[in-house]
């Protein structure tokens, strides 16, 4: 028996046509258009075998503009054939891929709707063809607890966490207690020992295996913005933890407070609380400071203690079918 169809998407505003994309180069293709008329180059998708998506959704406005497109990946879950979406708005990527870093603002109506309108349409294919249930991440905040639940959907677990400073960077003041710290900024220029040590500091960080090549790739990612990054060193003179604040609109924003195993929430507070004068210095139109701890309850004892307070949530949902 056909599962029934899930809940109505949350009323759009704007035609969205949703349909399965079923050929061999959907991706190649997709990726064309949401390259079309940028600065860049556009993708290799690059994909190995086996990691095609299972099924790919597409949105278009009514004249055939793209919109966005969801992948479903196979997942398993308690036994049961569960999928993972995926989706790409198009408006939010092309201004990623632009700006080069990740889409700060809140999402418009129709970047919601479009996700909203890929989630039913995936939905009502993957009942269809036997899932379980739909699960999916969503890190922009796209859909918030009450779209997903119009989509029937609820969130399963907590990912992350935004924090933010309740004054203005340069009105701050640091908590009492906090630990005494060695920091320097980050070198601009790392050489090959400093690299060295940082691809160890990755390795460790990110559980992968990190060269003096991909630190120093990583690095130099930030260069282009605006920005303070500053190290934390331990006794040995190791770097222990690393915390990089991009500056945009007058808002310094940490995407990651990269630390070594053992380092202490205190060290994290004051190597945080460290970085407010140089922010400042550097960067005198900054208004606001804002940090993501991404799960990490170490990184969160530590903004606690620092004086954030958490202004945003996000979470992994799951949608029966």
């Amino acid at each position: 028996m056909t599962p029934p169809n899930p809940p109505n998407p949350p009323n759009p505003p704007l035609d969205i046509h949703v349909e399965d994309d079923r050929a061999p180069d959907t991706d190649a293709r997709l990726l064309r258009e949401l390259f079309a008329g940028l600065p860049v180059t556009v993708p290799d998708p690059g994909r190995e075998p086996g990691e095609a998506p299972a099924r790919t959704v597409v949105a278009r406005r009514p004249d055939g503009g793209l919109l966005g497109w969801a992948e479903v990946y196979d997942l398993r879950g308690d036994g049961q054939p569960v999928a993972a979406v995926q989706w790409v708005v198009v408006s939010r990527e092309r201004e990623r891929i632009v700006q080069g870093h990740n889409v700060a603002r809140e999402a418009t109506p129709e970047e919601k709707a479009v996700a909203a309108r890929l989630v039913h349409g995936v939905a009502t294919g993957a009942g269809a063809a036997g899932y379980a249930a739909l699960e999916w991440d969503d890190p922009e905040r796209l859909l918030d607890v009450q779209d997903a639940a119009e989509l029937g959907a609820s969130p399963t677990e907590e990912l992350n966490r935004r924090w933010a400073l309740s004054t203005p960077p340069a009105g701050w003041t640091a908590p009492a207690g906090l630990p005494a710290v060695s920091t320097r900024p980050v070198p601009p220029a790392p050489g090959p020992v400093q690299l060295s040590a940082y691809a160890d500091f990755f390795a460790e960080f990110t559980g992968q295996p990190y060269t003096a090549e991909d630190a120093s790739e990583l690095l130099a990612d930030v260069h282009p913005f605006p920005h303070t990054a500053l190290d934390l060193l331990d006794p040995d003179g190791r770097v222990s933890a690393q915390v990089v604040a991009v500056v945009e609109g007058g808002v310094a924003q940490v995407d990651a407070v990269f630390h070594r195993k053992g380092t202490s929430a205190g060290e994290l507070a004051a190597l945080l609380a460290a970085l407010i004068a140089p922010l400042c210095r550097e960067h005198p139109g900054v208004t606001a400071l804002e940090v993501q701890d991404l799960g990490d309850p170490v990184v969160a004892e530590a903004l606690a203690a620092t004086g954030l307070h958490v202004v945003d949530r996000w979470y992994r949902y799951r949608l029966p079918l």
